[in-house]
């Protein structure tokens, strides 16, 4: 399972479910939560934070947003050399089945259906902790 010490970004428009993910986080022990309102900051603060002594390590991004979607910023935090494996969540509606599937051939590490609750957000966490570092990897990669 990701480190306590794992630097996590947190992108969606609603402030009140941003709001949430990063109660649930904190709750689960995570200190250094970064948030975005939307994509290209998301973007800016994985290029701010990269070459940093913590650089953003887990993203958690909504599907649906204004400007670029979170498929949108899924597609281009992959095609960039220096995020190609950074594990990505996409937090979804039950309704954006066709999303998911383009998400998935795209590389997205897992997906967090709304409404969740911290167990779910867990288990989430660690299927993709799972998925990039293998079940006995150690917090850290």
């Amino acid at each position: 399972m990701f480190s306590k010490e794992t630097h996590i970004l947190v992108v969606d428009d609603s402030v009140n479910i941003r709001r949430v993910i990063v109660d649930n986080l904190t709750r689960l022990g995570f200190k250094k939560i970064a948030t975005a309102s939307e994509a290209n900051e998301g973007y800016g603060k994985l290029s701010f934070f990269v070459d940093s002594p913590t650089p953003i390590q887990l993203v958690l991004s909504d599907l649906n947003m204004p400007g670029p979607s979170g498929l949108d910023f899924l597609k281009k935090v992959r095609a960039d050399e220096k995020f190609k494996e950074l594990p990505f969540l996409l937090v979804t509606t039950e309704s954006e089945k066709g999303a998911v599937i383009e998400a998935a051939v795209s590389g997205v590490s897992g997906y967090v259906v709304k409404p969740f609750n911290i167990e779910t957000l867990t288990k989430r966490l660690q299927d993709a902790w799972n998925k990039h570092y293998g079940p006995g990897a150690k917090p850290g990669g």
